[in-house]
């Protein structure tokens, strides 16, 4: 796996169309460290990391990147679930 630099960071970011404050909301992290990610300062770790790097991996992917353009995008649980969804399948498709 690459590393998860600054530059990419940013690019997540600004992928989204969102301020450092919303992209902290999002990630459930202070406005601070949203800053000090993108600075190079400090590295995310754990869930932080694991969010980044779930979130740039589907930003690569156009239907994805459209749910997120949905109005309950703004909602972090909602981004939760659209991130995890393809790790661990939607429930109706456990269903079928």
């Amino acid at each position: 796996m690459r590393k998860l630099t600054a530059s990419r960071i940013h690019k997540i970011r600004k992928t989204l169309g969102v301020s450092q404050r919303e992209f902290g909301r999002i990630l459930w992290a202070a406005v601070k460290t949203v800053e000090q990610w993108e600075s190079g300062e400090c590295k995310p770790v754990g869930m932080h990391h694991r969010l980044l790097v779930l979130l740039e991996n589907a930003l690569a992917n156009p239907s994805v990147r459209f749910a997120f353009r949905n109005v309950r995008a703004s909602d972090p649980m909602f981004l939760l679930y659209k991130l995890l969804e393809p790790v661990y399948g939607s429930s109706s498709a456990k269903r079928a």
